[in-house]
This record gives C-alpha cells, structure tokens and sequence, in this order.
C-alpha cells in the first residue's frame, strides 16, 4: 500500500496554554513494499506521524492518503480499512491482555465478525509466521512466557489481522541483543514473504541500515532528511548536526578510504555490514596462479 503525506502538521492541545506543535509540514512519499526507517531523537515527533496511519490522530493540517483513501483533520480512516494497517507500539507486549495466547491472537479479527474457522486459521498461521509452534503454545498464558516470545505472540496478533502495512514503534526496545536481532529477522522475514509496507521506527541507526530501503530521519517535528539509506548516510556531517550518527559500516569505509588512494576506496555505497564483508574478501583474495 502506497503511504502519502502531503503537508501534514498535527497541533496537540491546540487553543489551550498546553498548545504544541508535534508535526510541521510533514511530506514524503513511501511506494508499496517498501521498508523505511524512521529515525530521530525522542521528542522529534516519530510515534506522533505513525499515530496517524490507523486513526488514533487526525492531521490539524494536510493530508494523508493510504492506497486510495485520503484522511484529513475532517475526514477519518474508515473503520473496516483500520484492520490493513498493522501498529505494534513499543513494548507490544503490554497489547497482551487475554488468559491464553490463542484467544489473545485471536482478538482482532473477531472484532471484525470473521467466521470462527477462519478466525481459527489466521491464529494458528500469523503464530507460525513468528516462530511459535500454534499446538504448544496456544493455552499457554502469555504472561508466562519471555519478553521476547510475548513480542511475537504481540507481533502475531497485529498479524492474524492480515494487514498491508506494518508499522513499529521501536519494538525492540529493552530486549538483549540476541532477542533484538531475532525480532528483527522475523520482523524482515515477514515483510518479505507478505510483500507489506513496512515502517520501523528506531534509534539504531545500524537497525535502519540493515532492512531499509528508505529512510525518514525527523526532528523537532520536521524531516529533516529522507531519501535511501546511502544517500542519507552520505550527509554525516548533517547527521551530527541534529545529534545522531552514520552507522558503524559507514564511519568504517569513510576512515578506510581516507587512508587509500582514491581509485583503491570501497564505493560509499556500502553500508550493510554484509556489503562491507563481501568487499573486503575480495580485495584480500589472493589470485590463483597459473
């Protein structure tokens, strides 16, 4: 599903004393099947601009149009188009509300009146898009489970709804590192096999390099950069500027390049850390004689 801004602004307790502007002529263009990041610093308005993409805020100002349905300050997303927008918030365990995994899954089609049997099988397949076996877990309580698999059956939820975007507020957040890189794999793993618009909202700036092939970086509720990842990280001094910085990969072939001949740099393109490996095997590779 395409995503469009078009001059979208959003004023929080607009005519009172406690009156602030969260979003400020906001405007990009996100195509269908994309993956973007969303980067920016706490408080530069990132969990305000995806509030917008399933109703929970209306743009004071603009317009917002998902596939062929414009929202606007009067104009609402229709109740029966909210299930094709998936949000998952940060912390998605604490969606988790039900007394078994099963019927917590199961929550957000019933909602929509869907047959009990296909209810049933959306539960049993978004359980094993994340990884959880349905037959071992579905009377399991979710609360007994760790933060990592609570993520997945939140995950699984949002996914039982079949949407065609998925949005998520940091959902890594408090996780150890192994549990970071394993919610993303499947996070990615999903966005690729269901062919959905995905928007990942992080601090990491290596998170952001690893799956996405756009990227918004906000600040003070504007954008402040957007464009593909190697575009935007090609402007570090920019990046530096509104406190935030390429990642690792990056700052690794700008200080190697700086030490290279110029016709013997890595290409400034790369920035996945696998690029990166690939590269370097090949420049140490040693030619076969003979």
């Amino acid at each position: 599903m395409q995503i469009t801004f078009d001059q979208v602004s959003h004023v929080y307790g607009k005519g009172t004393p406690f009156e602030r502007i969260a979003l400020h002529d906001i405007s990009f263009m996100i195509p269908s099947g994309s993956f973007v990041g969303i980067i920016g610093q706490t408080g530069s308005g990132k969990s305000t601009l995806i509030q917008h993409l399933n109703g929970l805020l209306l743009p004071s100002a603009g317009k917002i149009t998902l596939g062929d349905t414009v929202i606007t300050a009067k104009q609402r997303l229709p109740h029966e188009q909210r299930r094709d927008i998936g949000l998952v918030f940060q912390y998605p365990e604490h969606q988790l509300f039900e007394e078994t995994v099963a019927k917590d899954v199961a929550f957000g089609p019933s909602n929509f009146e869907l047959p009990e049997a296909m209810v049933d099988a959306r539960v049993r397949e978004a359980l094993e898009i994340v990884g959880l076996d349905y037959e071992k877990v579905k009377d399991r309580s979710p609360f007994h489970m760790s933060g990592g698999q609570m993520r997945r059956v939140a995950l699984a939820g949002v996914l039982a709804m079949q949407p065609k975007v998925l949005v998520l507020d940091e959902p890594t957040a408090g996780l150890d590192p192994e549990g970071r890189n394993l919610i993303l794999e499947a996070i990615y793993r999903i966005h690729q096999e269901q062919k959905l618009t995905t928007l990942l909202v992080t601090h990491s700036m290596e998170e952001a390099a690893r799956y996405a092939d756009y990227m918004l970086v906000l600040a003070q509720g504007k954008v402040a950069l957007q464009g593909k990842p190697d575009e935007v990280f090609m402007q570090a001094e920019r990046l530096r500027e509104l406190a935030m910085d390429v990642p690792e990969t990056v700052a690794f072939v700008s200080r190697l390049n700086q030490m290279l001949p110029d016709k013997e740099g890595l290409p400034n393109s790369v920035y996945r850390e696998e690029e990166l490996i690939a590269h370097l095997l090949e420049r140490l590779s040693v030619p076969k004689e003979g």
